[in-house]
């Protein structure tokens, strides 16, 4: 899902995050891509580890755990990574739906800088280095106490919020709808089933829902059949066809459910409708 946030106000608050806390921060969006950072670079000791094949693919896979536990939990998460170091992870939430997360991390809750090389010592890819060479990649990590780490959980959760509030951050409406509403205009007599939508736009079920949610103040089945109500007040009143030939026409199968959906929605039936407004 493409998200818009204006990056100089984004920027201001994740900088205003670091001052705060002395800890990176990063905006994703909902397919785990990262899009700004502040700082905007890797501590050392990550950098090695994002240079190495098998470590790259670990680091990738912790981050999309934290992911999926942010939409199970629908709350912001906190963990170790499989380093060792701290991360937590929050969801922007929009319309009750997630948009896209803010993650922290490359910190500690190590006491000591002497825990924190020693726990770095374990990853494979510093095999070979020396204590000296180690513990100069734990300048840039800072160390944290938990109840410190606890606020700056808090702290960026709260972030998320007043971005959304201020609409720092929102969701690229404009492309999906677009899309959508020709697709609808032009299959409206078709069988427009959740599979069908889902093939026509090239997304999961999970992925429809969550954008349509996002877009349109109903349901998929009510803006659709609200959809075929108009047309067939336009087809009523500018054609000669019969009712059930615009029942038809507007990919209503039953006519007489045609009929009760008609008169729920117009407030009379299709055929009074007709008499009142046939040109």
């Amino acid at each position: 899902m493409a998200i818009d946030y204006n990056e100089q106000d984004l920027m201001d608050l994740m900088i205003d995050f670091h001052t705060l806390t002395g800890i990176r921060i990063v905006l994703f969006d909902s397919d785990y891509r990262e899009l700004i950072s502040y700082p905007d670079y890797n501590c050392a000791f990550c950098t090695l580890m994002k240079a190495n094949e098998e470590t790259s693919r670990l680091c990738d896979e912790s981050d999309r755990e934290s992911f999926l536990r942010c939409q199970n939990k629908g709350r912001i998460t906190a963990y170790h990574c499989h380093a060792g170091l701290i991360e937590a992870t929050a969801p922007l939430i929009d319309h009750n739906s997630i948009i896209g997360y803010m993650m922290f991390g490359q910190t500690s809750d190590k006491e000591t800088v002497e825990e924190l090389c020693e726990l770095l010592s374990e990853a494979p890819v510093l095999s070979g280095y020396s204590r000296d060479e180690v513990m100069a990649l734990t300048d840039d990590i800072p160390l944290k106490s938990k109840s410190q780490l606890k606020a700056a959980a808090k702290i960026m959760e709260a972030c998320t919020l007043y971005a959304i509030m201020r609409n720092t951050i929102s969701i690229r409406r404009d492309k999906f709808m677009r899309k959508m509403d020709a697709f609808l205009d032009e299959h409206l007599a078709d069988d427009l089933s959740t599979a069908t939508l889902c093939r026509a736009m090239g997304m999961s079920k999970t992925k429809l829902y969550q954008d349509w949610n996002l877009c349109y103040g109903r349901s998929i089945n009510e803006h659709i059949r609200y959809l075929r109500v108009e047309r067939a007040k336009k087809m009523l009143a500018e054609t000669d066809m019969s009712v059930t030939d615009v029942s038809s026409a507007v990919g209503f199968s039953d006519y007489n459910y045609f009929c009760r959906v008609f008169k729920k929605d117009a407030g009379i039936s299709a055929r009074k409708y007709r008499l009142e407004h046939h040109q």
